[in-house]
């Protein structure tokens, strides 16, 4: 019985309990085993993931058979395998490979590294020990030393033998709602504010500290670059300026993804390396001593050290490498005091003077320590006061941070010459894109025109033709003839309107961006909500470009993300214009070459627009769209959806 309410099922509860504890040993040799072989490497890392998952299963099937807890599983569904281009090729992003090997091994990887059921699994397998085991293993160790006291005495015996068989069912029930607790999928609700906030300052507590140990890095970088200015600059000061460049551009990244203060890359582009002259070598207009290199390596590493020491940049993430650790000090010393501090008190420091006095006999708590070097604190617990500690970093944590980061933008971010080189590579690239996408838009009209519109018009001048020369002798085939003109030129008037319907909708000239996004979104095959705070009108151009953006990606949404319910926001706010598209589709999009995403890209790249795109597999996808533009012609701002009145 799967309750366990029969006399069989409370005597097979206890072999049962005996079972899942044996289980539970099973967890952390597996572990080991799951660690050590994915780092091996071979045959793959996902390989020994996946045969590790077996153990979780079966405490799934046991908890539903068992304890009654039907538990589904959470993983996230394999990545295909990969599919040869018409070229041959198999692509992984923007990588291409000739076997399927590679691209398939990476799919892997990414599958099982992102999925968050990997962690709990290997969680569970750590834990369960701990939790699962001694529940498990409460009901046979009561059972079996009942047995054996039976023979000394018998009235003990008895009563833990039959106090193993009740409590069986019992906690077989409550070790199935353990293994829920990790091995089920999480639920897929939003938090609470309370919740949210906690979350996020207890992040930025841990970033505060995360921040600590990176500044000591960083001053290792900076020491790293100063001793090779000293031995070997030409040589070595440009590889450590290339380390530098990839911590610092890393920590660009994190700051970014912290605080929301975005730092672009700063760096000038590398110059080529001139064509040798006709005798081999490599004449460069820089150097103090000479200009002339024999070898290609000699040569780049001058222009390398003449591009590197030119570039105010580098000297920049020199001088952000020395602050660093002064300006930790300054920001991040007392919150991640208090955090640290707060939280050893309340945990480590609490507990091993209670381990401490049980061994020792000494009777003395945290809270004398405490109260000794602090008496303002005199008569508050050791923990409240570790505790209030902690949350008092983490509420500082947020603030110091952004400070950290606007300050870490002042030397990290571009400067003049970097905008303006960088403005120009951008300028060129989106000009270069705008001309051959003029150029294609325009090939497109000639033949949509060629085969469609102008095939019917001539069709319908040879009809009216045919008609004219019956109409004496047929006036019935003539009469015919006209109807059937009639219908090919109502279908060549359609063809027209389609035709300038994707060259700029009407509606989008008569009633704005919001009014066409919202045609679009009625038009979607799946449910599509709009909200819209745009209190005037954009350019036309841009108008256009959102629109096709927009179409796009709802199409996406809906052929290749399988998504049911997709958002799709506008909204206007210093000097920019920003349009969110959330599907709860499948996930995994990419902006690779050729693809939807990657045309949406180079229709913005002419506005200066930026596409940002988190697509994790199992959903949700998320495209941001970023323009910088003015607005004319005030509005009101509104919200609908697909099925809701516009409010």
């Amino acid at each position: 019985m799967r309750r366990g309410g029969t006399f069989a099922g409370y005597a097979s509860a206890p072999l049962r309990c005996l079972a899942l504890a044996g289980l539970a040993l099973l967890g952390p040799p597996l572990l080991v085993v799951t660690f050590v072989g994915a780092h091996a490497g071979l045959p793959s890392p996902a390989f020994f993931v996946e045969q590790g998952r077996r153990l979780p299963a079966l405490a799934r099937r046991l908890a539903a058979r068992w304890g009654g807890v039907e538990i589904a599983a959470p993983y996230r569904p394999a990545p295909p395998p990969p599919v040869r281009d018409a070229d041959g090729w198999y692509r992984d992003g923007d990588t291409l490979f000739r076997s399927a090997f590679v691209p398939a091994y990476l799919a892997r990887l990414r599958w099982v590294a992102r999925d968050p059921a990997t962690a709990r699994d290997l969680a569970w397998m750590a834990l369960n020990p701990l939790v699962g085991g001694v529940l498990a293993g409460l009901a046979p160790a009561l059972a079996g030393g009942g047995l054996a006291a039976l023979w000394c005495h018998r009235p003990a015996g008895a009563a833990a033998v039959l106090l193993g068989v009740a409590l069986g069912p019992w906690l077989l029930r409550l070790h199935a709602r353990w293994t829920r607790v990790l091995l089920a999928p999480p639920p897929h609700q939003a938090p609470g504010r309370v919740a949210r906030a906690v979350g996020a300052r207890a992040a930025a507590g841990a970033r505060v500290c995360a921040s600590v140990v990176l500044a000591m890095v960083a001053t290792v970088f900076a020491v790293a670059q100063t001793v090779t200015i000293g031995l070997m600059p030409v040589r070595l000061w440009p590889e450590t300026v290339l380390g530098s460049r990839r911590f610092v551009s890393w920590r660009r990244a994190r700051i970014g993804e912290w605080t929301g203060v975005r730092i672009a890359e700063p760096y000038l582009p590398e110059p080529p390396l001139p064509d040798p002259d006709p005798d081999g070598s490599y004449r460069l207009g820089w150097g103090p001593v000479g200009t002339v290199y024999r070898t290609r390596g000699a040569a780049v590493r001058a222009r390398r050290f003449g591009w590197m020491i030119r570039d105010q940049a580098s000297w920049r993430d020199l001088a952000w490498l020395f602050l660093e650790v002064p300006v930790a000090a300054v920001l991040f010393a007392v919150p991640a005091a208090l955090i640290v501090g707060g939280l050893g008190w309340l945990c480590w420091l609490w507990v091993w003077t209670s381990a401490l006095g049980l061994l020792t006999g000494v009777t003395w708590s945290p809270g004398d320590v405490l109260h000794a070097a602090v008496p303002a604190l005199s008569g508050v617990p050791a923990p409240v006061a570790g505790l209030a500690a902690a949350a008092l970093g983490m509420a500082l944590a947020p603030a110091a941070l952004r400070r950290h980061a606007l300050l870490s933008r002042s030397l990290l971010g571009p400067g003049r010459a970097a905008l303006l080189a960088s403005r120009v590579d951008t300028l060129t690239s989106s000009r270069a894109q705008i001309r051959d996408a003029q150029a294609a838009e325009l090939r497109r009209i000639e033949r949509d025109l060629h085969d469609g519109a102008q095939a019917r018009w001539v069709a319908v001048g040879m009809t009216l033709g045919a008609a004219e020369g019956l109409i004496d002798q047929d006036p019935e085939a003539a009469k015919a003839m006209i109807a059937g003109a009639k219908d090919m030129s109502v279908a060549a008037l359609g063809e027209l309107r389609e035709l300038v319907r994707g060259i700029h909708p009407p509606v989008l000239a008569d009633r704005g961006l919001a009014d066409a996004v919202r045609t679009l979104a009625m038009d979607a095959p799946l449910e599509a909500e709009v909200r819209v705070r745009l209190p005037g009108r954009v350019a036309a151009p841009i108008e256009a470009a959102v629109y096709f953006a927009v179409s796009e990606l709802l199409t996406n949404a809906a052929k290749h993300a399988a998504a049911s319910r997709v958002l799709v926001e506008l909204r206007h706010a210093d000097g920019l214009l920003t349009v969110t598209v959330a599907d709860d589709g499948r996930g995994g999009a990419a902006a690779g070459h050729g693809g939807g995403l990657h045309g949406i890209r180079r229709r913005l790249d002419g506005f200066d627009g930026v596409l940002t795109l988190s697509s994790p597999p199992g959903g949700p996808t998320v495209v941001t769209l970023e323009i910088p533009c003015a607005l004319s012609s005030p509005r009101t701002s509104t919200s609908s959806g697909k099925d809701s009145p516009t409010s």
